[in-house]
């Protein structure tokens, strides 16, 4: 990395403290080059663990969380969460509710759920988020 001064704007080496012409002190200048490239670079994240937290919580209502894990300022995870908490709850609470109907009503919402948790499957695992970019 090429400096130059900025008394005489001379090209200064970069192990160089001072100006080879003039004796300016050159105010130095970390070399950020690799901090930027590391923190811009998105950290790898275990499968394990993104596997685990698409399906486990998945089975209690909370899908996206492996999303969220491997980007948490992905969208589509809090879409899918949302959606996910509220198709499941809806339909837990008309099976739960006394009667013949409300359980039968109850179904439609959980198998809307079940597809919903096997999308966030194929999302999460399969990396197939060019065709969600629409939602």
């Amino acid at each position: 990395m090429t400096r130059y001064c900025p008394k005489c704007g001379e090209p200064v080496p970069s192990n160089c403290i001072t100006c080879p012409k003039c004796y300016t002190k050159i105010p130095f200048e970390p070399a950020s080059s690799e901090k930027e490239a590391e923190s811009s670079q998105p950290r790898k994240r275990n499968d394990t663990v993104k596997l685990v937290l698409t399906i486990l919580p998945g089975l209690f209502g909370f899908l996206g969380l492996g999303i969220l894990y491997e980007d948490s300022h992905d969208k589509m995870g809090f879409k899918f969460l949302a959606g996910g908490l509220l198709l499941f709850f809806i339909g837990v609470a008309l099976i739960a509710a006394p009667g013949v109907i409300t359980t039968i009503l109850g179904i439609g919402p959980l198998i809307l759920y079940f597809l919903l948790f096997l999308l966030s499957i194929l999302y999460s695992l399969l990396n197939i988020k060019t065709i969600f970019r629409h939602f």
